[in-house]
């Protein structure tokens, strides 16, 4: 039984093709597409962040006021128009990995290429005031004008690293 089953695996070696033991040179985008670590892949396919429809106002402020002004005091932007898309992301992958150098950890985030604005570009419109109130909608507000940003569009790529330190 011995002599059979060494002649069977010997029969099996025997009729392996040689090309299956020789080492074949791959391209540099096949190695592209070997993964051989663990982390998260996140793929992103078409994504849209549309337009702002109720951004009412951003403003800064001291509620304290300041010497000889001690009442509180804002300044921002408020009645927004924004017209456009906010973010594009046509396709990508965004990765996501933890490691160790053995005296910090950390998360690192590689991003896919997102484009602020979209690529038809954002249009922007806001009143500038200042106020009393945070939400810069009291009787007594004053408005220094409008801003207006037309056609912004910028991207957005790169490494985001997280540690402690």
């Amino acid at each position: 039984m011995k002599r059979f089953l060494t002649l069977a695996i010997i029969a099996v070696l025997a009729m392996t093709p040689v090309a299956s033991f020789s080492k074949i040179v791959i391209t540099d985008e096949e190695l592209d597409k070997v993964q051989a670590e663990a982390g998260v892949s996140i793929v992103f396919t078409n994504v849209t962040v549309g337009g702002v429809t109720n951004l009412s106002s951003i403003s800064s402020g001291d509620p304290t006021g300041f010497t000889g002004y001690p009442a509180p005091g804002y300044f921002g932007f408020q009645n927004f128009t924004i017209t456009g898309n906010l973010a594009e992301i046509s396709s990508g992958t965004m990765n996501i990995d933890v490691g160790s150098s053995g005296t910090s950890t950390r998360l690192k985030m590689v991003l896919p290429t997102v484009t602020l604005g979209g690529a038809a570009g954002m249009n922007i419109a806001a009143w500038m005031k200042a106020d009393t109130s945070a939400g810069l909608n009291s009787a007594n507000a004053a408005e220094g004008g409008i801003i207006s940003i037309r056609g912004f569009s910028t991207q957005v790529s790169g490494t985001i690293t997280l540690y402690a330190h």
